[in-house]
């Protein structure tokens, strides 16, 4: 796995005279003006002075004003290749509490609202007749996805028949359709979800308000509410995005399908499924998913088609179906390096996503490793305080969380769990569902402490108070945003009957961990992985605490079986299943029994080997060269395990 390479390299003469320009930058009103002249220079030199400029704190208000216009800033997105640097002085500018994106969102509703108003001339025009303000609704509740315009065929190019419209009015109005979809994707990819969702909906409601629109048009409408949908669903707007999924699925109905790029066919059921997959509706994230696969084309732009991998990858993992998930995503991860680099933000984005895998199919030290890889990009590319950089501190500190749970030492995955709620109190509201998130991975570090410090005599009881909290309050949450019958609400119950055992109230403790295990599984089935924890949860209640030494038994069989349909007889959890029944059979002086399950442990720990963290994935990456073609061909063919 490539790592990233600071070294720098000699200044070339064309990087001297930036340096020396953006060295005696300062406020005198003749170096104003120069600063103004700027915006006739090439982009590609433009892009380069205003990276300068984002390293310098005393100029960082006339980097500011300058981004903030509209027109400038424009010249600087059409250019791609200034795109990885726009983000580097959008962040540098964010870190210093100037805000740019909120800028930019405010200032593209207010340029349409005055355009509109003085060239309006009949109701029928491309510019919606309703307030911005009122279109544009708050965040309901509380994986950077490049859906840019240059990934999808441009149709306001191919657009063949504008007279029904004012074409002076058309002419503005195709204009800042254009650059609402390319600015509120740039916003989304930056990390600034709600300021994309503003743009986004802003392009919508424009849309929207068309009263007779051609199929191209229609196709354009589609293409901006497939983005709104990726912003909404990953910032967990989820009353907003489906209200945007619903308006997608009735579009679909009135536009001809074979008039409609696969490409972007693809990219929306993609958003479809990304949807599912953040509300723990996992089997209408899958089959979206697979829909997304069928319409991968040789010629599909590689950003589309590596969020499609990913996306599949990720709805194969909770499927548990570990073969094509594996597939999936080392193609995607594979492709992303070899295309855009090991510093581009779609490398980092599938390196999460691999690390997701790999934590699943318990190879808990390489996903440790690819997490804190893909944390180091998203830090070097969006600077310190961003969303996605949040994201990764939370996917690395639970990683952390799992590897260390045998030694006891949380220190790494407490300090990335602090980080990542820090950067989320400054970026969404108080109750705020990717907050308590990171809240629940805090929830669970702080118990394991507590246990910790119990053990040394120490009372803790702050900290299970703490802990008691931060998952209630991620349960009440979960419940109002999803219901009763989810996931992530049955998660929610098993940690607080965990937690429960841990403060010795048992009979709330066994309600807790009962309610996970009926809705886990109602929802997923009697084998799936989830059902086998909650089970092994209960179990060591039954067998430690509340003395029901059978129903343990029982329990633990039925983990143990789950854990070895899905992982084989090295999964690392078997331990803890081994040694309570070691324990019950112990206890009810069952000795044959209790000598077959201390065998069974030897060769549990013989086949883990002397250093776990040493042992290979049972799914090793493939770096094949492999045509979409033959991707698609391998994935319908591959049969679940």
């Amino acid at each position: 796995m490539a790592s990233i390479n600071y070294t720098k390299t000699p200044e070339t003469l064309y990087e001297q005279c930036i340096n020396k320009y953006v060295a005696n930058l300062n406020y005198t009103v003749t170096m104003l003006d120069s600063v103004q002249k700027l915006r006739y220079l090439p982009p590609e030199v433009l892009i380069d002075i205003y990276v300068r400029m984002a390293d310098r704190e005393e100029v960082k208000d006339m980097l500011l004003e300058q981004l903030s216009d509209l027109n400038i800033f424009e010249r600087v997105l059409r250019f791609d290749p200034a795109r990885q640097k726009l983000f580097h002085c959008l962040s540098a500018l964010m870190s210093s509490n100037k805000l740019l994106a909120d800028n930019l969102q405010r200032n593209y509703r207010t340029h349409y609202q005055r355009k509109t108003k003085y060239s309006r001339n009949t109701e029928d025009t491309i510019t919606s007749n309703v307030s911005i303000e009122n279109n544009c609704t708050k965040v309901d509740t509380a994986q950077e996805c490049d859906n840019s315009t240059d990934d999808v065929p441009n149709i306001i190019e191919q657009a063949d028949d504008l007279e029904a419209w004012n074409l002076s009015e058309t002419h503005f109005g195709i204009e800042a359709i254009d650059f609402g979809l390319r600015l509120g994707s740039f916003l989304s990819e930056a990390g600034w979800q709600a300021e994309s969702i503003q743009v986004l909906q802003s392009v919508a409601a424009r849309l929207r308000d068309i009263k007779e629109m051609d199929n191209e048009m229609r196709v354009l409408r589609l293409d901006c509410l497939q983005r709104l949908l990726h912003s909404e669903a990953a910032l967990f707007n989820f009353k907003s995005a489906r209200r945007t999924y619903a308006e997608i699925v009735d579009l679909l109905k009135e536009i001809k399908i074979e008039s409609i790029p696969n490409s972007l066919l693809a990219n929306t059921y993609t958003q479809f499924s990304a949807m599912y997959f953040a509300r723990s509706e996992y089997d209408d994230s899958h089959m979206w998913s697979v829909v997304a696969m069928r319409h991968l084309e040789e010629n599909t732009p590689e950003r589309i088609a590596i969020d499609v991998l990913r996306q599949a990858a990720k709805a194969c993992v909770v499927k548990r179906d570990f073969h094509r998930a594996n597939m999936l995503i080392s193609q995607a991860t594979h492709r992303a390096g070899k295309i855009f680099g090991s510093k581009h933000q779609k490398y980092a984005d599938a390196l999460l996503d691999y690390g997701f895998f790999l934590l699943n199919v318990d190879s808990v030290y390489q996903s440790v490793k690819v997490y804190k890889t893909a944390l180091d990009i998203k830090r070097f590319i969006f600077g310190s305080r961003n969303f996605h950089v949040a994201i990764a501190h939370e996917d690395l500190s639970y990683a952390y969380y799992v590897h260390e749970y045998s030694t006891g030492n949380f220190t790494c995955s407490r300090e990335h769990v602090e980080k990542a709620v820090d950067i989320m109190k400054d970026l969404v509201p108080s109750d705020h569902l990717m907050l308590a998130s990171a809240k629940r991975v805090k929830a669970l570090l702080l118990e394991e402490i507590a246990l910790d410090k119990m053990a040394e005599g120490i009372d803790e009881d702050g900290l299970l108070q703490q802990s008691e909290e931060l998952h209630k309050f991620a349960l009440q949450l979960s419940l109002e945003v999803f219901g009763e019958m989810n996931v992530q609400t049955a998660k929610h119950y098993g940690n607080l009957g965990r937690l429960y055992q841990t403060m010795s109230r048992y009979q709330e403790a066994e309600s807790m961990h009962q309610k996970a295990i009926k809705i886990k599984t109602d929802l997923l089935g009697q084998y799936d992985y989830e059902v086998g924890l909650s089970i092994g949860h209960l179990a060591s209640l039954y067998n430690y605490q509340m003395k029901k030494y059978r129903e343990a038994e029982d329990l633990y069989l039925r983990s143990i079986e789950i854990s070895l349909r899905l992982f084989g007889h090295s999964y690392s959890g078997l331990e803890y299943d081994y040694l309570g029944l070691c324990h019950v059979y112990e206890t009810l002086r069952e000795f044959e029994k209790y000598l077959k399950y201390a065998t069974i442990l030897e060769n549990w720990q013989t086949l883990r080997g002397q250093n776990p963290i040493l042992n290979k994935s049972n799914y090793p990456a493939i770096d094949n060269d492999c045509s979409l073609e033959e991707v698609k061909k391998e994935f319908f063919n591959l049969m679940c395990p």
